[in-house]
């Protein structure tokens, strides 16, 4: 048995001649973040000698550098050269066009019918119409009907123009539902003509077996129109605390080729930034050339602007953009099949342990990578001077060998959705902080109790201008809880401006920059604490101050 791996250059060429048809399945799938790599497969009895085997109808958008194949044979076989050309479908017979096009007549038929029908009971009702107002206004020497004449023609006109209009109400009904069902063949027929017209890529393969055996093909390629992004679903067991965090992907393809029941890998590689660093180009500095001559101005009317073009310009407006449905209770919890992870020097590979299938629309698929319970330690964090509202974090470790890449975060408090956030990347071993939403169960109060102006100095030619806030926060709790809460003082960029902090003392907070101060508190249960926030400004009485 000889098995040859090449990774070839390609030649676009012309048409082939004699060549065998090679039916082929695609096997595996390795999605990245901008593309995907398909793999078929493909056997075939050979006798002895020299073939050209055919891959018709793969998508437009392989892309012809990527293709590699792969041969074995217990014929002793020898892969000589691989070529691939475009191919166009639109001289292609279609049976299922051809009963479309016949279909779209007969309605058109009927429809036709269904005007003329029409057209007569309209003008039965128009000749009901004459004949009564020729019983009501008859000729002036002629002589008026009697009354039984009258009902005689009240009841002729009554049936005929019931039937009449019985009949319009149903031709009506089905005028439209021929109007649905030549939509339908319509918009069927437009759909299969833009597949049989589009272009697609037919590889040709020519290989030599010195005798006659079983050729088993591997042929894989990249193409453009698939991707996959990472999700994550964090569960808070305040119980116990910890996370059940949930890592999926969350996969689109688009490439023209569906994948029916694929071995499905994603791959963090990211092939589009190439191989290596970028190369820096010379800074060239010189002395800066003296600017042309401005040439002289010549006077020339305004253009007038007519309306259709201040319409061009006008701004266009934006146009507008998943809720979130509460999984139906199970009796009991489904096992997740997760993915096997295999690290490389520069990339990983998340192996889904479960054949997977994806078509060719677009459409969102999402598949697990793992689960995990990771031990968290709960902190309630605030800034009440922007929100009165205390949001739970959830700090933990990722104690696995996974890397969990940045995505999209739904996060719930046991069984119940509290956010949608974001989540960083966090390598193995690295901290991760889960932001869990606000939690009522920890209150924050944030109000101004004063702020005065006065004089200082001597002479009374300063200003001092004081603040002071009163923060509040009770723990509603049965646990006891820790919370972190910032405020700040004002920044001075002046000299002359100076910032004092009069409560509380600095042995009670953490400073940060910018004038950001910390508070860290740990809460009994049902029990509150108070802290006052005083500072002073300190200027110049001739200057004026902005921002306070």
């Amino acid at each position: 048995m000889q098995r040859t791996l090449l990774a070839l250059a390609i030649a676009t060429l012309p048409g082939l001649a004699a060549a065998a048809g090679l039916a082929s399945s695609i096997g595996a799938v390795t999605v990245y973040q901008d593309r995907a790599v398909v793999t078929r497969s493909a056997s075939s009895e050979l006798p002895a000698g020299e073939h050209e085997l055919v891959l018709e109808k793969l998508p437009a958008s392989l892309q012809e550098n990527s293709l590699q194949v792969s041969a074995k044979s217990t014929g002793q076989a020898t892969l000589l050269d691989v070529k691939v050309r475009d191919a166009f479908q639109a001289d292609a017979a279609n049976d299922r066009v051809k009963q479309l096009q016949d279909q779209i007549r007969k309605l058109e038929g009927q429809q036709a019918a269904l005007d003329d029908q029409a057209a007569v009971l309209d003008n039965q009702r128009e000749l009901v119409a004459m004949m009564q107002r020729g019983a009501t206004e008859p000729a002036k020497d002629g002589p008026r009907p009697t009354l039984d004449e009258l009902k005689a023609i009240q009841a002729l006109s009554a049936d005929t123009l019931s039937s009449a209009l019985a009949g319009l109400r149903r031709v009506a009904e089905q005028r439209e539902d021929l109007e649905r069902q030549l939509s339908a063949a319509q918009s069927e027929l437009g759909q299969l003509q833009g597949q049989l017209n589009r272009r697609t890529k037919t590889v040709t393969l020519r290989v030599n077996l010195a005798r006659a055996g079983k050729l088993d093909l591997d042929v894989s390629y990249a193409v453009a129109g698939a991707r996959w992004t990472p999700a994550y679903d964090a569960r808070l067991r305040p119980a116990d605390r910890s996370v059940d965090l949930g890592y999926f992907g969350v996969i689109r393809q688009s490439t023209g080729e569906d994948w029916n029941n694929v071995k499905l890998t994603l791959s963090t590689a990211r092939p589009s930034l190439g191989g290596g660093a970028p190369k820096l180009n010379p800074w060239i500095i010189d002395v800066a050339a003296p600017p042309p001559p401005m040439p002289t101005p010549v006077a020339a009317a305004a253009p007038v602007m007519r309306n259709d073009a201040r319409a061009k310009l006008a701004p266009k407006a934006a146009p507008a953009e998943m809720a979130y449905v509460d999984a139906v209770p199970e009796p009991e919890a489904a096992q997740v099949s997760t993915a096997e992870v295999q690290s490389a020097a520069t990339s990983a590979s998340f192996q889904i342990r479960t054949p997977a299938t994806l078509p060719s629309d677009n459409s969102v698929q999402r598949v697990a990578i793992t689960t995990a319970k990771l031990p968290a330690t709960l902190q309630y964090q605030s800034t009440p001077s922007l929100r009165e509202a205390v949001y739970l974090t959830a700090q933990a470790s990722n104690n696995t060998e996974f890397p969990f890449l940045a995505g999209t975060l739904n996060t719930f408090l046991d069984d119940a959705f509290v956010a949608a956030s974001a989540m960083k990347a966090v390598m193995p071993g690295e901290k991760v902080e889960l932001s869990m939403g606000a939690d009522d169960g920890i209150s924050i109060k944030r109000q101004l109790v004063n702020r005065f102006t006065e004089s200082t100095g001597f002479s009374g030619n300063g200003k001092r201008v004081t603040y002071e806030y009163k923060i509040t926060v009770k723990n509603n709790k049965a646990t006891k809880e820790q919370v972190t809460f910032k405020d700040r003082l004002p920044v001075s960029r002046n000299e002359k401006i100076e910032v004092k902090l009069l409560s509380p003392a600095d042995r009670d907070i953490k400073r940060e920059d910018d004038g950001v101060l910390a508070w860290n508190w740990e809460l009994e249960p049902g029990k509150s604490r108070d802290t006052v926030l005083k500072f002073s400004v300190d200027y110049p009485g001739n200057i004026d101050v902005a921002g306070l």
